[in-house]
């Protein structure tokens, strides 16, 4: 029941707020087709290109697509953005002291699996 009623609410959007509503009027297309006297080509040419006013003026207006309504219109502005790109100060990071030198020390540690700390 759920489903069906989601079904028909989404049908119920979409007719009232796309084109699609449009697609209801095809009877009144294939009636008045079946009144033209002429092959259907020439019936959608002369309907849909540039038509005229004539004495069926009315029910040419019925027909799907001819005036199709503006149902929805969306109204956007992005907002202006502006930004200035800065030049970066110069960091200056201090060195660190180090309270011994790599000359000082013998490279022989590094072989053994164990080692001394060392400072970064």
């Amino acid at each position: 029941m759920l489903k069906w009623f989601s079904i028909l609410c989404s049908m119920m959007y979409v007719l009232a707020t796309t084109n699609a509503g449009e697609v209801l009027k095809v009877p009144m297309f294939v009636e008045h087709y079946m009144e033209y006297h002429g092959d259907l080509s020439e019936f959608v040419m002369e309907h849909y290109d540039n038509h005229k006013k004539d004495s069926d003026w009315d029910a040419d207006q019925k027909l799907p697509f001819i005036n199709p309504p503006i149902v929805l219109t969306v109204h956007a502005q992005l907002p202006e953005l502006s930004f200035e790109i800065k030049k970066p100060k110069e960091i200056i990071i201090p060195q660190k002291n180090s309270f011994y030198q790599e000359k000082d020390f013998s490279n022989l540690y590094l072989s053994r699996i164990f080692q001394p700390p060392r400072l970064s």
